[in-house]
């Protein structure tokens, strides 16, 4: 055990800074749900419960007592784990309900479903399809809900990316992340947070998947506050532009929510794989990231995943430690 990393003072006075006690009892739908200062300070949170986990020092009972309901829709492997993992680690107790085995599969509505699990626990985790039907359990539900994904937006990944960026980096102001592929919900989001914290954003993607015009518009309105810069391409920028990329991010070509004929589209697609050839072509040190799951060979080369250059299995493991930072925050008696 390392001494000298109990933190447990410090994390109570993060929590009880101005811009954290704002969170309490509050909904985290959206990736600008949280602004800069509260991103900030959810970051040195997430830095010392990581920091106390990894020394094998016991973490302070932030949720003791708390039970957070873990609503799913949609597949998961890092989602749930990584908040079931963090809220024990807190002393918290996670309660996993799969949609298909609950009353809503006999043709109960959210309302109903929201108005009973927000009587029996302190806080829902949904991860739905329609982000709608995740407003639909904020509205009715009298405890605060969180956006574990939906088809619009994955702030909780997000905000894990870009911590992840700033760990590795050292800051995030001035650096350029480059999104490569399928215009997704998570180019939506990564849009929305890279401008928030001032992190310059360039998006490649093929002219068949346009970029969301609604997150456009929210993207440039921060980015004129932190001084980010946005650019879109519907091809791989040329050398001089792709020098300047500290990160180069992707995702699967067809996410959970679209139907694509992959084999038709491969040959346009291909053109936007991260592979080591794109990033040899970025700024020295240039990171590659994937929010996962992976389909190697497509998206992404086999090489890229695994190489000391990959920030992929850091940030798959950062999702645990913001998270409980996030609930932390949001749940603090």
């Amino acid at each position: 055990m390392k001494k000298g990393l109990d933190f447990t003072a410090e994390i109570n006075q993060i929590l009880g800074t101005k811009a954290l006690h704002a969170l309490k009892g509050k909904n985290f739908l959206r990736t600008e749900d949280v602004n800069m200062e509260q991103s900030f300070m959810l970051f040195h949170l997430a830095e010392r419960l990581k920091q106390m986990h990894q020394s094998h020092i016991a973490l302070p009972p932030l949720l003791n007592q708390k039970t957070v309901t873990l609503f799913f829709e949609k597949p998961s492997t890092r989602t749930r784990v990584s908040f079931d993992a963090g809220i024990h680690l807190l002393h918290g107790h996670s309660l996993f309900i799969d949609k298909s085995i609950t009353q809503m599969g006999r043709g109960e509505d959210m309302q109903d479903t929201a108005l009973t699990l927000s009587r029996y626990t302190d806080c829902i985790m949904g991860r739905v399809f329609a982000h709608k039907e995740l407003e639909i359990m904020a509205k009715y539900s009298d405890k605060p809900v969180v956006n574990g994904l939906t088809d619009e937006d994955h702030p909780c990944q997000i905000l894990s990316d870009l911590f992840t960026i700033r760990e590795h980096f050292g800051r995030l102001r001035g650096l350029t992340l480059l999104y490569a592929g399928v215009s997704d919900n998570i180019t939506d989001s990564l849009l929305v947070g890279c401008a928030m914290l001032g992190v310059n954003m360039y998006i490649a993607s093929p002219k068949q998947f346009p970029v969301s015009r609604k997150y456009l518009q929210i993207a440039h309105a921060l980015a004129k506050k932190s001084g980010a810069e946005i650019k879109i391409f519907n091809e791989m920028p040329d050398s001089n532009t792709l020098k300047n990329v500290n990160v180069v991010y992707t995702d699967e070509w067809e996410s959970m929510h679209m139907h694509l004929d992959k084999k038709k589209l491969k040959p346009i697609l291909s053109k936007f794989q991260l592979n080591e050839k794109l990033l040899s072509k970025c700024a020295k040190g240039a990171r590659g990231m994937h929010c996962l799951p992976a389909l190697k060979g497509e998206e992404v080369s086999q090489h890229v995943m695994y190489v000391k250059n990959s920030l992929v299995w850091e940030q798959a493991r950062n999702r645990m430690y913001v998270q409980m930072a996030l609930l932390s925050a949001i749940l603090r008696n």
